[in-house]
């Protein structure tokens, strides 16, 4: 079945939690230009979409002022679940970000595509925004490119509310497809290695491939990254 998309960025190279594909740079003052993350995902779950199993992947950032690049490789070989690998399959995403203050609201415009190898799926070209209003964030992709022929449009909403040490999330896609999930999430980091943790469910519009149906179901992930 078909896949839909991710990266970042709840990504794990700034969030030790998980992925998503749209997100706001660091505070430039506070971190590197440049960061590289390696890291491992038991699963690999894309706004309540299944992905693979047990994937390594690698991201490379870059932030300049209000200017955030991003671009990533998750090994998608074990797609079924069940460590039946299939060489060259693999997700690769390029994100792109400008960070500014809107009322002094931290605010951001991100512009990104995503492909898939091995003819796994199709392209995907997003246009999203977002803002971070302290007790809420609120992401969106206002124009979303789904590569068939003739090309499908959709729009993703997601919200995500910081509860101490846990983050919930509720999201909900429209247009190419129809579905909802909810996420709760944690994570934290001992001599600059990430864990993280993840919890979802999603309802029975959502669509993938795993061992078992990963629509309407309950799912868990857990990862472990390092950044330098």
């Amino acid at each position: 079945m078909r896949y839909k998309v991710l990266f970042f960025l709840i990504i794990f190279s700034i969030h030790p939690s998980y992925v998503y594909s749209g997100g706001k740079s660091e505070d430039s003052a506070s971190t590197k230009n440049i960061q590289y993350t390696i890291g491992y995902m038991s699963e690999y779950w894309i706004r309540g979409s299944f992905q693979a199993a047990s994937v390594l992947y690698g991201n490379v950032s870059y932030t300049s002022g209000p200017v955030y690049l991003s671009a990533g490789y998750a090994d998608l070989r074990d797609r079924k679940g069940g460590a039946t690998y299939n060489e060259g399959e693999a997700f690769i995403s390029l994100y792109g970000s400008y960070n500014f203050e809107l009322l002094a609201i931290p605010t951001y415009v991100g512009l990104a595509a995503y492909r898939y190898t091995d003819g796994i799926d199709q392209h995907y070209n997003e246009v999203s925004i977002g803002a971070d209003f302290d007790f809420f964030s609120i992401d969106a992709v206002v124009l979303g490119d789904y590569d068939t022929s003739p090309s499908s449009d959709y729009w993703h909403f997601q919200v995500t509310v910081p509860m101490g040490p846990v983050n919930y999330t509720y999201g909900t896609y429209s247009g190419a497809w129809q579905y909802v999930v909810h996420e709760v999430s944690t994570g934290f980091s001992i001599n600059d290695i990430n864990f993280g943790v993840k919890l979802g469910i999603n309802n029975d519009n959502a669509m993938g491939t795993a061992a078992n149906s990963n629509q309407d179901t309950t799912y868990g992930a857990f990862s472990v990254s390092y950044s330098f």
